[in-house]
């Protein structure tokens, strides 16, 4: 239940900048806040590249068996899922052996698949007396796109019809294959009617059926819209352009741990299909080092690289690292050029391994060996670019002790996850959420711990945060999903903006379809709460400056189940900043009071501005989210208005207010 009285609250700049880029009160030059304290991780886990980030529709287009995914139940779960989503006949026990998720619902089409040269075969025998389809689900983005590309590598005695039908079973777009002889790589447009199209989140069925009896082989099958940019759905990219994402992490994560880069580059008919390393997925090697790296391009961001330190090698991480920096004139610079990208891409930020303290991980391995590995990794990948600055997998003071002093000269920069599983079942919602809350500014003095090291060796500390979220993994305690994560974040990066270059890089988990940014459904893309964080942060002005802020606030005490917490912490985290000029101010308020708004009353000496713009994302509770049915439950809701000196502002409960005057 929310209090309806406001509690008070105040914050006072007592001094303001006196030219540009000056720390207030002091004559001195400051560096701006960095906006790789902004960025996103995504790694191929679940549907965040393929059906998330990726624009390609098909579930299956490589017609694998379930040899291709690590974990057959969970395979067999997903197809129950999808045969009751889109209301398919039960699953023949046969064809979960031959190509799932593709479906023959009716006819006698007799299937076969088999490994040619390390590529699944999808083989297709049509009777003469018998008419019969293969047919996959699917969604299609029809709220802004009527025209699809099929891209079909087969060899068929018989023309093949293809079909995109509705929910009714009504054909919706239609083509026609020719025969060929020998593998032929066919494409073509299925085009939608004009007139209204279906209502967004409708069902469809992708059909592919033997004219005449005969025999069909088939290799891949890609069905892409025609408004997508290079592979990327342009909803997804339209999100990371307007929130002005500033760095991107990638391929993992877990995956990480054991991926090959060079089974991601060149033609994607030559790339092999993989189960994935990490997580209980196919692995299609679609999206590689030059489509992710054309991803940083479209959204203008730039690229953290995470190498395989599991079970790879030094030498293949130098590789990666001539394949992307490299002149054309190296051999991996040639081999990029041969893929279409002659100019370097020129990725300066490198993490060398994943979480190589857990057990989980491929290659997990203790502080000394971790440290003995860097020692070879740095070596080998600073020899083919001098100029990329080394992350190094952080962990505790312990480890990073350990590392600092062992791991050889490039320990310049540890990274640390902020994942903190392990909450009971049965905790009380609340009590975690007032828990998160009360980690924040503990956070910030384990900063000083976990940097302490480096500071001891005679180097300048820095930290990168390369993973966090809220991941309590209960639907019924604050989880990812909720405003609860918002507020979080934003509780952190106020941190990181205060620890003034303490923390050089955040890369917020993850992207899409994994928690804690976007969310696509039924190909309808919308922002959870904690997008709108990496909204609000990343789109500010550029560059901005930290002011001195005193800020008096209500407090309280957390009883924690898992975390460290500080004592008596504050409800209003409050950071001030400004432009070059001096000439605009911005705020970020976080009100982190469950149930009780805040009434802050702002004291400024000096300042003359008269114009205001707020921005505030807040919902009914820190279990409020977004859904497909709801997209907007949470949502920023932006306003322009007077400001004049001394003026209060009342902050809602659960809430993140981006304040701009001028």
């Amino acid at each position: 239940m929310r209090d309806a009285s406001p509690l008070p609250a105040s914050v006072r700049i007592p001094a303001l900048p006196t030219g540009p880029g000056v720390r207030a009160g002091t004559g001195k030059e400051q560096r701006p806040v960095s906006r790789l304290l902004f960025g996103k991780f995504t790694e191929h886990l679940g549907r965040n590249v393929y059906g998330g980030a990726w624009a390609q529709l098909i579930a299956n287009p490589e017609f694998a068996s379930p040899a291709a995914w690590p974990n057959r139940a969970e395979l067999l779960r997903r197809l129950q899922t999808a045969g009751q989503d889109f209301h398919l006949p039960a699953l023949p026990s046969a064809l979960a052996d031959d190509g799932a998720p593709w479906w023959v619902p009716e006819g006698d089409l007799k299937l076969g698949l088999e490994e040619r040269r390390g590529r699944p075969v999808l083989r297709l025998l049509c009777p003469a007396d018998a008419a019969a389809r293969l047919i996959t689900p699917l969604y299609l983005p029809v709220h802004r796109c009527i025209s699809y590309r099929l891209q079909l590598l087969a060899r068929a005695d018989v023309p093949l019809t293809v079909e995109l039908r509705d929910a009714a079973r009504n054909t919706w777009a239609s083509a026609r294959l020719p025969p060929n002889s020998d593998w032929t790589a066919c494409e073509v447009t299925l085009q939608g009617p004009a007139g209204p199209p279906p209502p967004a989140g409708t069902p469809f069925q992708l059909c592919l059926e033997p004219a005449a009896a005969g025999v069909v082989e088939l290799r891949r099958c890609l069905l892409l819209p025609d408004d997508h940019l290079d592979g990327w759905d342009p909803d997804v990219v339209r999100f990371l352009q307007e929130a002005h994402l500033s760095l991107l992490r990638f391929p993992g994560g877990n995956f990480a741990s054991a991926y090959h880069w060079r089974d991601g580059v060149g033609p994607v008919e030559d790339r092999p299909v993989r189960p994935n390393p990490a997580w209980p997925e196919a692995e299609w090697n679609h999206v590689g080092t030059d489509e992710w790296l054309r991803l940083c391009e479209l959204v203008g961001c730039q690229a953290l690289i995470c190498v395989n330190a599991g079970d790879g090698s030094a030498e293949e991480a130098a590789e990666w690292v001539e394949y992307c920096n490299g002149a054309p004139s190296t051999p991996m610079g040639a081999l990029r050029a041969l893929h279409g990208h002659p100019r370097p891409y020129g990725v300066r930020l490198w993490e060398v391994g994943n979480e190589l303290y857990g057990s989980w991980q491929v290659g997990a391995t203790d502080a000394a060996g971790y440290a003995a590995r860097y020692r070879r990794y740095a070596a080998a990948m600073l020899e083919r670019d001098r100029d990329i600055h080394l992350i190094a997998n952080g962990d505790n003071e312990a480890w990073n002790r350990t590392l600092v002093f062992t791991g050889g000269p490039h320990v310049r920069s540890l990274s640390h996850h902020c994942l903190y599983a392990g909450f009971p079942e049965d905790a009380d919602p609340l009590r975690v959420y007032l828990e998160h809350m009360a980690f924040t500014p503990a956070y910030r003095q384990m900063w000083d711990e976990l940097s302490a090291p480096l500071r001891e060796a005679g180097q300048t500390p820095l930290l990168a945060i390369t993973e966090q979220q809220v991941f309590t993994h209960r639907q019924q305690l604050p989880n990812n999903a909720t405003l609860a994560e918002a507020i979080w974040d934003a509780s952190i990066l106020n941190e990181a903006i205060r620890a003034d270059g303490l923390v050089e890089l955040i890369t917020h988990s993850a992207l899409i379809n994994h928690g804690a940014g976007l969310r696509k459904e039924r190909e309808i893309v919308y922002a959870q709460p904690a997008w709108w964080v990496t909204h609000l942060y990343g789109s500010a002005p550029d560059p901005l400056y930290l002011l001195p802020v005193e800020v008096e606030t209500p407090r309280f005490t957390a009883r924690p189940y898992r975390l460290r917490t500080m004592p008596d912490a504050p409800y209003l985290d409050a950071v001030a900043l400004t432009d070059q000029s001096g000439g605009t101010l911005v705020f970020f308020l976080v009100n982190r009071h469950p149930t009780s708004p805040l009434e802050v009353t702002f004291s400024m000496p000096g300042w003359a501005g008269t114009r205001a713009e707020l921005d505030t994302l807040s919902g009914d509770s820190f279990m409020a989210g977004n859904t497909w049915h709801e997209p907007e439950a949470v949502q920023l809701v932006v306003e322009q208005r007077a400001w004049h000196a001394h003026e209060s502002l009342v902050l809602p409960p659960c809430s993140l207010v981006r304040m701009r005057l001028w």
